[in-house]
Order: C-alpha cells, then sequence, then structure tokens
C-alpha cells in the first residue's frame, strides 16, 4: 500500500502525535438549533436618507453584491416599485448605496414601463393605477457583469388596495464597467416569458449550476421547478419542467417540490454538510417564521424547519415577510447565516445574523496502512461492506454523516460503524501475527483495495 494512505477514525480518544491528530471540520447540526440570533437593524445606504423598502433579496453581478428591493417610499417623490442598492463592503451587510437617485429623490427603478405601458395609465380610468415590477427570484449572472433576473408584473389600483398579477417578463441586467459604484441598467424581453395561470418559474429563486440554470416558480400554494441552458435563458421553447422523476419539455406535466411557501431562496451550501441544498424562506401564512430547509439534490424532497419568529423595530406590531439568506456576508463554516426579512412601512428590510448549533468538533486519528498486509487490509473491507449492506447504505454515504442525518441515520451509528472497522483492522493484525494461515482469505484483487480505501480513508465521518 502506498505509505500516504490512513483510515480516518472519528471519535477516538486515543492520545497521539500531533501529525496523527486533529479536528473535524465544523458543520451545524440537523435538525437545525438555534443558539443566538443577532439583530443588525436596517439595511439602509450610508449617508442617505431612509427609504422605506421591502424584498431584500441579493444577488452578485460582476463582482459586486446588490440588493433588490421592492415597493420603496421615496417620500413626497412617490413611490418606486423596484430599486436596487450596491454593498460596497461586504464585511458591512447592513451599508448599502442607491445609485440612481434623482434630484427630487426619487430612487429610479431597476425594471421600468415601456411606451405602451405608460399610455396604458394615462387614461382616464386608469388614473388610480399603477404597475409594479416585483425581483423575488435574484439576478442570474450569465457572464461577468452580464445577467438575467425574472420578474413579476402586476397592476395595482390604488384607490381599492387590488393586485392582478400580470406574469412574469424577463430582463437583461448590465452592470456599467466604468462607472466606480456598479451602476446597473435593464433591457426588458417583449412580452412575457410565463403567463398568470402557469407557474411563475424564475420569480421564487433562481440557481447557476455549470451550464444550466434552475428556477423555482409559484403557482397557487405550489413551487415548482424548471430548467434551461444559461445561454437560452430568452427562449420560452428551451425550458424543461421537473416532474417528479426527470426533466420534461410540457410544463403542464410539472410537479411541485414545495409547497405553502410564499418568498425564498434554494442555493447550495456546505453549513450543514458537504454540498447539500439550503432554502432558507417564509411560509404563506404571514406566521413572521423563518424556515429552513435542507435536500441531498435540488429537486427535493425537502426537509423544512422553523428556526427563529422575526421581529420588526420601526412595525413591531404586523407581521414580518420576505425571509432571504445572504450566504456572502458570514462564515458559515462556523455555524453562522446573516438572513433578512421585512417590516411594513414606515420599515425596511432587517438584517440578523443567526448561529446554529455545530458537530464535527470531536478528535480523530489517521491510522496509517503502510505496514498491514493485503490480508488485513481486505479484511478491513469485508467488514466495511457488510456494515454498509446491514444498514442499507453505499459507502459514499458511510462517509459522509450529514448525508446519513438527513436519511435519519444518527451520528451515533456512524461511530458504532467507524469502530467496527477499527476493530476489524486490530482483529485481523493480532491473527495475522498470531501465524495464522493467510491464504484461507480470498486476496483481493489487485488495487481493489486502494480504490476502495479511497471512498472511506479520505473522510469517514466527516
Amino acid at each position: 500500500m502506498n505509505s500516504q494512505h490512513f483510515f480516518h477514525i472519528p471519535g477516538t480518544q486515543t492520545p497521539l502525535s500531533p501529525l496523527q491528530r486533529g479536528r473535524d471540520k465544523c458543520y451545524a447540526k440537523w435538525p437545525p438549533i438555534v443558539e443566538r440570533v443577532d439583530n443588525l437593524g436596517y439595511v439602509e445606504g450610508r449617508g442617505q436618507h431612509f427609504y422605506s423598502h421591502d424584498i431584500g433579496r441579493s444577488s452578485e453581478l460582476g463582482g459586486r453584491i446588490y440588493y433588490l428591493n421592492g415597493d420603496t417610499m421615496c417620500n413626497d417623490a412617490g413611490v418606486s416599485s423596484n430599486t436596487y442598492q450596491v454593498v460596497l463592503d461586504r464585511k458591512k451587510a447592513t451599508e448599502a448605496m442607491y445609485l440612481s437617485i434623482n434630484g427630487d429623490g426619487f430612487v429610479a427603478p431597476l425594471i421600468d414601463k415601456n411606451e405602451e405601458e405608460t399610455q396604458y395609465l394615462g387614461l382616464p380610468e386608469n388614473k388610480t393605477k399603477r404597475i409594479a415590477f416585483w425581483c423575488f427570484g435574484g439576478i442570474v449572472e450569465i457572464s461577468p457583469g452580464l445577467g438575467w433576473v425574472w420578474y413579476q408584473k402586476f397592476i395595482i389600483d390604488e384607490l381599492d388596495k387590488s393586485l392582478n398579477l400580470v406574469g412574469v417578463g424577463l430582463a437583461r441586467i448590465s452592470q456599467d464597467k466604468i462607472g466606480l459604484a456598479g451602476q446597473l441598467s435593464s433591457a426588458r424581453m417583449p412580452g412575457l416569458m410565463f403567463q398568470s395561470g402557469e407557474p411563475l418559474f424564475g420569480s421564487f429563486s433562481t440557481f447557476v449550476d455549470g451550464d444550466m440554470v434552475y428556477l423555482w416558480g409559484q403557482k397557487d400554494s405550489d413551487i415548482f421547478l424548471a430548467r434551461v441552458p444559461r445561454a437560452n435563458c430568452q427562449h420560452r421553447h428551451m425550458y424543461q419542467y421537473w416532474n417528479g422523476t426527470g426533466y420534461v419539455s410540457q410544463i403542464t406535466e410539472a410537479a411541485p417540490v414545495l409547497q405553502d411557501y410564499q418568498q425564498g431562496q434554494i442555493f447550495q451550501s456546505d453549513l450543514f454538510g458537504p454540498h447539500l441544498w439550503l432554502f432558507v424562506g417564509c411560509t404563506r401564512w404571514v406566521d413572521s417564521q423563518v424556515m429552513i430547509g435542507l435536500s441531498c439534490q435540488l429537486e427535493g424532497p425537502w426537509d423544512v424547519h422553523p428556526i427563529h419568529m422575526a421581529t420588526g423595530i420601526k412595525d413591531p406590531v404586523s407581521y414580518r415577510y420576505c425571509m432571504y439568506p445572504h450566504p456572502w456576508a458570514t462564515n458559515m463554516s462556523n455555524g453562522k447565516l446573516l438572513v433578512t426579512w421585512c417590516d411594513h412601512w414606515p420599515g425596511g428590510v432587517i438584517a440578523a445574523k443567526i448561529r446554529f448549533a455545530t458537530v464535527g468538533t470531536t478528535h480523530w486519528a489517521h491510522i496509517p496502512l503502510s505496514g498491514y498486509s493485503d490480508r488485513v487490509i481486505h479484511t478491513a473491507m469485508s467488514e466495511t461492506s457488510e456494515v454498509c449492506r446491514e444498514n442499507g447504505l453505499t459507502l459514499d454515504e458511510l462517509t459522509d454523516p450529514h448525508r446519513l442525518s438527513v436519511r435519519g441515520i444518527d451520528q451515533q451509528g456512524v461511530e458504532r460503524a467507524a469502530n467496527m472497522i477499527r476493530d476489524s483492522i486490530a482483529i485481523a493484525k493480532k491473527e495475522e501475527m498470531a501465524g495464522m494461515d493467510a491464504a484461507a482469505v480470498e486476496a483481493p484483487r489487485a488495487g481493489f483495495g486502494e480504490r476502495l480505501l479511497t471512498k472511506i480513508i479520505k473522510h469517514a465521518c466527516g
């Protein structure tokens, strides 16, 4: 065996030299346990007037972080239905600047009305109406400084407060590469991508994975999933829809992946374990609860739990909404995550740092295998395979306790399996030293032990 190979034993209490001991990587426990929540106050522009606004979904474009806002109350200048702020320092997540404030104090919208919509609002019968474009799903970056945003279009009657959902449109977002602050501009694609009777893909959450863009969208109480090649976001016929077992071309065959959630974001994170998918958001029940979900794959299934009752500042009475995570703003390897939610007017977007209880700080030991014979290694591998078969596991799952926990297998079971493997090595070594006939054990194929070891040596438990 190669002398660089080691067998990784979690939870050992055996004193070892510094070169043979350490601490496991820290992950948050699942189901989640919140140890502390620090409210950081409102997200607002440094040195700028405070504008009451909502949404506060963050996205990255051209190396900069932007908050995308909904209705922004510009005092006497009126209401801007969608605005954005740029974060100047990632270490100061609550400081974000508006880059497009007019002389009268009105914040120019990122997505604006076209000529036809302006004419519509100019008709006498529409004098109490306004058109709003709300970007809940965030910006998808296609190339540096260039992205797409899927927005919901509403016609709102300010007289009777009615909201008429028109559908989901698509706009190209460009970053100013000359200006120092990174100002954004938009260009709307003609028409709508999805109508009001269809799932509103892209307007709930979006994520880029390789050459594909994944888009979640609501229809009634259900949330559906679609995907499209990142080079073809503007072409409706290129979209595919998750039907529960695979992706199909017919939107009518789409199956729900989540239910009863109003806003939120889905993203990949190591917060609770390597390469897992997280959902952070809020329910449809206006209960002010911050919800968090975990899945091994972006299609689900999801295990979702409430973690915190969001509180207000300027509006402590009404419910809170628009819960969003901001993974860029905190060190998740320490079990921390920045989350925002919204107050009603005259409030705004409130930031809070949530700290979760963590696991993975037990000591581990590296047992060098260079001194063991093929028979000893083969015995250990046979024992490992037996543990997997008895528990219906794969070797990959055995080496990842966080994936096991999602399947309902507790940490003690993982440690018990590791102890069995450790014991099998010790017994095999003892028997070999006693002179037992090595030929009685079938020799492994050349390279078999080494290939198998790579699956369990690397991280036998975390």
